[in-house]
């Protein structure tokens, strides 16, 4: 019965070895959407992405220019048309109309994914940062900041700047 209980005594007390390892415990956390956007990185991409809308929309601009010219021109010469050339005008304008909504189309998209590439890539490198920084700073736990995720927080555990400072430099080495 004595030996019984000095197990239970010692399994107690190798159970409560980790709690009171957890003095020890390192947390910090990063605000990886703030590493993303203010990041050197993070704004030259947002300044390429407003330069990339920017032409995209001035060539649909273009287009569309092109697109009111020809129907404005299909309604002035609709009078002096036969019945066969209105309808074949007007079968080439919706093709031409057709092409014009692909073209938007496409250009949203391709924005949407060269986007989505850039943050895909950026997050796999963050998420490296993050493991080197932790190493270094000796943090045994790193979570991610946000509303949902880390309701408070001492100043000291925020590891955004040096996750940010790395990624900057790691960047510029590409």
């Amino acid at each position: 019965m004595k030996l019984r209980f000095v197990l239970w005594m010692v399994a107690g007390l190798l159970s409560s070895a980790p709690v009171l390892a957890a003095d020890g415990i390192k947390i910090g956390y990063v605000d990886v959407r703030a590493v993303l956007v203010e990041s050197k990185t993070g704004i030259q991409h947002r300044a390429d992405m407003e330069k990339l809308v920017k032409d995209k929309q001035a060539s649909i601009r273009k287009e569309e220019e092109k697109l009111k010219s020809l129907q404005q021109s299909l309604q002035k010469d609709a009078l002096t048309m036969t019945e066969a050339q209105k309808q074949e005008k007007q079968k080439s304008f919706q093709e031409k109309v057709q092409v014009f909504q692909k073209m938007a189309k496409d250009a949203e998209n391709d924005l949407r994914q060269k986007d989505a590439d850039f943050t895909n890539k950026a997050l796999e490198d963050v998420r490296k940062i993050i493991n080197d920084v932790a190493k270094a700073e000796k943090v045994n736990l790193v979570l991610a900041k946000s509303e949902m995720t880390v309701l408070y927080a001492d100043e000291g555990m925020d590891l955004t700047q040096k996750v940010t400072e790395k990624f900057d430099g790691r960047s510029g080495k590409k």
